[in-house]
């Protein structure tokens, strides 16, 4: 039997096909899918005493617990879409500030801006067809349990979950969390969710668990970590009535919406009382290169603190103007 050079050319190009075919199937098995469940924000809990394990155990079993009963319920959810289960700063009467000073986390108060940022406005390959209340989880869950198949998405998304596990815990242990929300937010072209049920709104009640130890108000834009002078006013006032020592900043970006807020609280709050938490702060992925994200992930998934402490030190990440003191977070409850 004899082969024409036409068909020689069609098994070499059935082979290269086959190889393709079997070289993306064999990506897509080796992407790698981050677990959903909550996980403590204390790193080193389990080294700081059998005491304060037992207490992370007993928080992080009441998530779970109310995960599965309160929030699955179809009532619970409809009830998210449509008003925030935690207050509004905005709302609570001055007369009352004194009595937050009791959520105080040994003195400091946690400030996390525009929380799951990447997630709701940034992410452009989380398509809204597949609804989140069609499949029960929210939007967050949906993106993180997705295949990540670059070190950037791997870091986008563990640092999307560190935030997430860091606002169910406290909310949860009741220590005080204030969020900055982008303002307009359902209006804003980015927000995917805009001319649907309101996902952003959801995932704040989940995260949140409609906890008095957590208030919230918005920035003056959509895209900017600064507040109005009214809200800073108020914020201001909040902080002092309370007799906050530290204030513990997080959420995204750093050198962004981060740095935003961190340049207009520092001007009237003081310098050596306010900190930037790396383990809560994420940063944009047009801001890091594959390289430095794949130094940032540990072998099992998670970020390497150390190293984007180090980072940001160094303003090796992000797009820093000013270099923030960095401070740690550590198991509660812990001796110092």
């Amino acid at each position: 039997m004899t082969y024409s050079r036409t068909d020689s050319g069609r098994r070499v190009n059935a082979c290269l096909c086959l190889f393709l075919l079997a070289f993306f199937l064999s990506a897509a098995g080796c992407a790698t899918r981050m677990s959903t469940r909550i996980s403590s924000p204390f790193a080193g809990g389990a080294g700081n005493g059998e005491e304060v394990q037992k207490h992370v155990d007993a928080v992080l079993r009441t998530i779970e617990e109310r995960n599965a009963t309160v929030e699955s319920q179809p009532d619970w959810r409809s009830r998210a879409y449509q008003k925030f289960m935690i207050k509004d700063l905005d709302s609570i009467d001055e007369g009352e500030y004194e009595g937050y000073a009791r959520y105080l986390d040994n003195g400091s108060a946690y400030i996390v801006v525009h929380p799951a940022y990447y997630t709701f406005f940034n992410d452009d390959s989380l398509s809204s067809e597949n609804s989140p209340g069609v499949t029960g989880e929210n939007a967050l869950e949906r993106f993180l349990s997705e295949g990540a198949y670059t070190s950037k998405s791997r870091l986008i998304k563990a640092q999307e979950k560190q935030i997430r596990d860091f606002l169910e815990y406290m909310s949860t242990d009741k220590k005080l969390v204030i969020l900055i929300l982008p303002y307009d937010y359902r209006d804003f072209p980015a927000y995917k969710y805009k001319k649907e049920k309101d996902e952003y709104m959801r995932f704040i009640n989940e995260v949140t668990n409609g906890s008095d130890s957590v208030i919230y108000l918005y920035s003056k834009s959509p895209n900017r970590g600064t507040l109005t002078e009214k809200n800073r006013r108020e914020l201001l006032k909040f902080l002092y009535a309370i007799k906050t020592k530290q204030i513990l900043l997080g959420g995204g970006y750093v050198g962004r919406c981060i740095e935003d807020f961190y340049k207009d609280i520092e001007q009237y709050y003081s310098y050596e009382k306010l900190y930037l938490v790396p383990e809560i702060t994420a940063i944009s992925p047009a801001d890091v290169s594959s390289g430095t994200a794949s130094d940032m992930l540990k072998s099992d998934g998670t970020i390497d603190v150390g190293k984007l402490s180090a980072d940001i030190r160094g303003n090796a990440v992000g797009n820093q103007e000013v270099i923030p003191r960095i401070k740690n977070l550590s198991p509660p409850y812990a001796a110092p």
